[in-house]
Order: structure tokens, then C-alpha cells, then sequence
């Protein structure tokens, strides 16, 4: 969940902000004067915002992601057993 928050109380309780964002998966949106400046998240969130971004910023991959989803959705599928010869 979102949650929006001037700079000056983020200050006074930024080791609650990262509980909150660490355990509930909260974002924090910082703002200074009423304007957005930072983003306070969990960092395996944010970790997780890199790897897509790493992903998506290579288009051979995006298009592979994009036809498995298309035969995924036409049930062209096989069963990991069938792929693989052995059980998960």
C-alpha cells in the first residue's frame, strides 16, 4: 500500500517507516513542500522493481516472456515430468 508522508515526520519516525515497509510491505512516498522526492520500500521490493526493470530492458527476452504467455493461454503446455523425465 502506498502511503504518502512529509519529509519532516518521515524524519522523526524513519526506523518505524522501515519496520512498516520491511514487514507489511508498505511504500512510503516522501514529500517535500507537498512535493513526491523519494520512495521508501522494502529492499526486497526493490530489488525485485531492478530485476524487472533489468529484464524488460532486453527486448529478445520480453518477446520470449510474451510467446510462452501466448501458448500458455492456447494450452500449448507440458508437464514438467514430460520435459524434464523426472518428477518436481
Amino acid at each position: 500500500m502506498n502511503k504518502t508522508i512529509p519529509l519532516k515526520e518521515a524524519r522523526a519516525t524513519f526506523s518505524k517507516l522501515v519496520d512498516r515497509v520491511d514487514q507489511l510491505s508498505d511504500r512510503y512516498i516522501v514529500t517535500k513542500s507537498g512535493v513526491p522526492k523519494a520512495v521508501v520500500m522494502s529492499a526486497e521490493e526493490f530489488e525485485s522493481w531492478v530485476e524487472t526493470l533489468e529484464f524488460m530492458a532486453h527486448p529478445k527476452a520480453v518477446k520470449a516472456l510474451e510467446q510462452g504467455l501466448r501458448e500458455a493461454k492456447a494450452g500449448k503446455m507440458h508437464a514438467f515430468q514430460e520435459v524434464f523425465g523426472e518428477n518436481q
